[in-house]
Formats: C-alpha cells, sequence, structure tokens
C-alpha cells in the first residue's frame, strides 16, 4: 500500500436522512468551510475527523442552523431545510428549531438552576409544541432510563460527575427523538478510562433507537471504532469520506495516511503501518545477511501495554519508523524488519 492510492468515493445514498449539495461557508478572513456534498443514510453513524480548524464544527453548526452557510443546498428527512438562492431558487433557512435534530456541545450547556430532569424536559417545551405534562414526564424518564442515571433526576448538574453531566445532555438531546443527531466533541473533557465506556454507551444507544449521527472528534481512535463511515475534513474540504477500515487501510493521500494513524515510509514511496512491520530478528544474526527485510537501528524503546514501542533509523526514510514488538530492544540495536514489499 502507499498513501497515495486513492478509492472510489462512496455512491449516493438513495433516501438519505441528510443531504449536502455544495454547501460551503466562507469568513471574512477566506477560512471556513469549502463546498461539502455528502449524503448520510438514516440511522448511520458518522463520524466528522480532522485537525483543529479544519471546519469540523463549521460545519456541524451550519446542519444545526447556527451558522448560515454562503452557499449550497441541504435537505434533511426529505425536507429541504436550506438553499442559499442560487440558480434562480427561492432561498429558505428553516430555524435551528424546526429542523428536527439535537445537537450535544462540547461544554454541554447545561441549565445549572435546573435539575437533570428539567434539563432533559428543556426541549420538549422550548419547541411550542402542546405536549401533556403525563407525556413529558414519561419521555423524560425513559431517556433517564436510557443513559442510566434515573436516580439523579432531582439533583442540579454541578452535583454531579464529568461522566453523569455528559449522560444527562445524551438524554436531553435524544428525548424528543430527532431525525439527527449532531455532537461536537462531547468527550473531549473525560478521562481516558470514561471516554471509551461513554463513546461505547452513545454507540449502542445510537444503534437501539435508530439515530442518524453527526459527531465531531478530533481523535483519530474515537473517529475509527465508533462510525460507520469517516468524513476526514482538511482545510474546509472533504479528504476522504470512507468507511473506517478503508480510510485507514487506503487513505485517499499523504495528509489522511498521517492523521488517521502513523506511516512508516521510504523515500522509494513505500508507506506501510507499524502493525504490517514485523521484527524479524537482529539484523547481526548469522543468516540474516541475504534474507528479505530492511534493515534499522533502534533510537527509543517504551513499554505501552502488552508490548514495545520503538523508535527506529531506517536508511532512506524521511524520518523514524514505528515499530511494535513483543520483546524490548536497547536503543543501538540493529533489528531485521518484514514488511509489504520488503
Amino acid at each position: 500500500m502507499t498513501a497515495t492510492e486513492t478509492v472510489a468515493a462512496p455512491e449516493k445514498t438513495a433516501s438519505p436522512m441528510l443531504s449536502l449539495d455544495a454547501v460551503a461557508r466562507t469568513f471574512a478572513d477566506g477560512t471556513g468551510l469549502n463546498p461539502v456534498t455528502i449524503d448520510v443514510a438514516r440511522g448511520e453513524f458518522i463520524t466528522v475527523l480532522g485537525p483543529s480548524g479544519c471546519g469540523k464544527s463549521t460545519l456541524l453548526r451550519c446542519v444545526a442552523g447556527l451558522e448560515i452557510p454562503t452557499s449550497g443546498v441541504m435537505h434533511l428527512a426529505g425536507r429541504k431545510v436550506f438553499d442559499a438562492g442560487s440558480d434562480g431558487a427561492r432561498a429558505v433557512n428553516v430555524p435551528p428549531a424546526r429542523r428536527s435534530l439535537s445537537m450535544v456541545f462540547q461544554d454541554l450547556a447545561l441549565w445549572p438552576h435546573m435539575t437533570v430532569a428539567g434539563n432533559v424536559e428543556f426541549p420538549l417545551t422550548a419547541r411550542g409544541e402542546k405536549i401533556p405534562a403525563s407525556e413529558r414526564r414519561r419521555r423524560v424518564g425513559e431517556a433517564l432510563e436510557m443513559v442510566g442515571i434515573s436516580a439523579k433526576a432531582g439533583q442540579r448538574p454541578h452535583q454531579l460527575s464529568g461522566g453523569q453531566q455528559q449522560r444527562v445532555a445524551i438524554a436531553r438531546a435524544v428525548v424528543d427523538r430527532p431525525d439527527l443527531l449532531l455532537m461536537d466533541e462531547p468527550l473531549s473533557a473525560l478521562d481516558a478510562a470514561l471516554r471509551v465506556q461513554v463513546r461505547r454507551e452513545i454507540t449502542d444507544l445510537a444503534r437501539e433507537l435508530g439515530l442518524t449521527v453527526l459527531y465531531v472528534t478530533h481523535d483519530q481512535e474515537e473517529a475509527l471504532s465508533m462510525a460507520d463511515r469517516v468524513l476526514v475534513l482538511r482545510d474546509g474540504k472533504v479528504a476522504q469520506f470512507d468507511r473506517p477500515a478503508v480510510v485507514y487501510e487506503n487513505p485517499a493521500d499523504e495528509f489522511v495516511a498521517d492523521f488517521v494513524g502513523t506511516m512508516d515510509r521510504l523515500e522509494s514511496g513505500l508507506a506501510v503501518r507499524p502493525e504490517q512491520v514485523e521484527v524479524a530478528g537482529l539484523a547481526t544474526d548469522p543468516g540474516h545477511g541475504t534474507a528479505p527485510g530492511t534493515e534499522a537501528t533502534v533510537e527509543s524503546c517504551s513499554y505501552v501495554g502488552g508490548r514495545y514501542e520503538m523508535r527506529c533509523a531506517v536508511p532512506g526514510a524521511p524520518r523514524p519508523w514505528l515499530v511494535h514488538s513483543r520483546d524490548e530492544h536497547a536503543p543501538g540495536t540493529r533489528l531485521l524488519l518484514r514488511h509489504p514489499g520488503a
């Protein structure tokens, strides 16, 4: 595999839940979101991945109606919710409260003066629908039970842990069963172990409710593990949009290859993932002189749990290779590495 290999764009999704046609947002300084054209199927979980400033949050805000696109057309659940009015079409901009979507913000945005139940109930009253109090209580109870915090219904947000506050925000977002759930780096404030637990809960809940999700993250592992498809953005442009395995194993370009995981490279153009590299033995062992492979010199070796992670100098490589090994090798050790293309 080389980093310059490309993959075909995903086919158009029949009857998509969300459809963006050349949706763009340009700011005064020239930055923003370049025309994005994607279809998202009903019940699909899409992670939006990219470095800071690439347009991830701008994309979500445009879909939510919190940011007005400069151009393009947007449909949600078969209904046109935005049209910039180009090509003689009538301009359309459906307000956020009427777009049948919910959003979980990075800072959660919980009302500090309300109880947990009050926060979760808020969307049922804010949209102007006349829902009987008994029905609101039923929906709130159901949402709290789904995220496992029914016992906290009468408490205030400041009385909860970070993970519990996160679950309140999720319950509030799903209480009225939106057509689309938007999540903007919702787990960034949680510690590593809790992040893994909550992201599993989010994907389980999305499958259980059949939710369509657009989930922004800068965490590559999070993006790959949660998604049906990954949308990679760079400088406001779509770099790749495909299944996690395709994005990882067949990156569209060098940026995607390096951003989604790590690539070991040679100047010849060869690029392999660290897990494709095997330590065949010591380069000084008898018989290895004629064996196929790549010689490398260990620069550093660290134990990372279950394996060692080494940085190795490789002749013809623009930077040290990352190599995994079950055994510890001291700096200065010369190894023979086997990998595709060796």
